[in-house]
């Protein structure tokens, strides 16, 4: 009887460690925080509209539209990976076949109210056009200011990444240590690389998609002086220190170039949308005020001539007030 109760109570204790090892791992696995953020990197690179758009990137290819069908005719279309790279810059949670789709409806909108305004289908076809070009410029807008924030942040960037260092902190904790306490988006970028580190890819690849990501010359200027370290060596963290001075100075002196231009590039868009707005106000007040420039052959000559030089001034104009630094 005792072997009996000694091997039961083993048996309990057996059962009992057992029961407690399963529920220790299934907590550390789905409930712990560590868990919680591989759920959420792992979630952020699943294609249901509402991932991360600066993770998803760790996918070896973004999925370009919800369709498996859409995206197989797209991967055959040139120019296609440019456009991804856009919206991704851009930081739009949009698809390639998204974009297009809200350009086709721009389209649409644009020639529906044109034919019901009687205009002529050239005129209509001319007004769908340009409303087509709505969510390009909306993309291309949010690139630029995307762009400009993240350039505006890599001093700070180089900052840290210089007291990380000097505090005797690794070059991969470091990126980490950018990744958690810089603000969005300069963090998300960074967080791209350090997890791109951690799951195997070398540090100059990373560093490298890092730059054909983020099309900014100082940053490229950042990851060149990593890079060229990491191959020579050298102090790292007095190099980050001179490249955030150097960044600082660029910035301050292209916003005093900026003021300077403001009054030029004013002008620049009053002379080039007055006529627009002209035609567009004679056209809704008095409709018939162009029929008989628009009937004529010489009169229609003459209208594209005139939107020929209007863009062709456009151009000149921004060649003047925009000055590389």
């Amino acid at each position: 009887m005792d072997i009996v109760y000694y091997s039961a109570f083993v048996l309990i204790f057996i059962a009992v460690a057992l029961g407690v090892e399963v529920a220790w791992q299934w907590w550390f696995s789905s409930q712990s925080g560590a868990a919680r953020r591989t759920q959420q990197r792992l979630k952020s690179v699943e294609t249901d509209g509402k991932e991360n758009a600066a993770s998803k990137s760790l996918l070896k290819r973004r999925r370009l539209a919800e369709s498996a069908s859409t995206e197989a005719f797209l991967r055959r279309l040139r120019g296609i990976d440019l456009i991804d790279s856009t919206l991704q810059q851009s930081g739009c949670n949009w698809t390639v076949a998204g974009l297009l789709v809200n350009t086709a409806l721009c389209f649409l909108f644009g020639l529906l109210i044109a034919l019901m305004l009687l205009l002529q289908l050239s005129i209509a076809i001319a007004a769908g056009i340009v409303c087509s070009l709505a969510p390009v410029l909306y993309v291309f807008r949010k690139r630029s200011k995307r762009l400009e924030k993240i350039e505006g942040q890599l001093p700070e960037v180089a900052d840290l990444i210089a007291r990380s260092l000097r505090a005797g902190h690794a070059f991969p904790s470091t990126l980490q240590m950018v990744a958690d306490e810089m603000p969005e988006p300069v963090a998300g970028e960074f967080r791209i690389v350090a997890d791109e580190v951690n799951f195997g890819i070398a540090m100059s690849e990373a560093l490298q998609r890092l730059a054909a990501r983020i099309p900014l010359n100082d940053l490229r200027y950042l990851v060149v002086a990593v890079l060229i370290q990491r191959e020579s060596g050298g102090n790292l963290a007095e190099l980050m220190s001179s490249i955030s001075f150097l960044i600082r100075e660029r910035l301050k002196l292209l916003g005093q170039i900026r003021t300077l231009s403001a009054e030029g590039r004013l002008s620049a868009w009053i002379l080039f949308m007055l006529p627009v707005a002209i035609c567009v106000i004679l056209g809704f007040t008095t409709p018939t005020y162009f029929n008989a420039l628009l009937e004529d052959p010489d009169g229609k000559m003459l209208i594209m001539i005139a939107a020929g030089m209007m863009v062709m001034g456009a151009l000149w104009m921004r060649k003047i007030i925009h000055i590389h630094i």
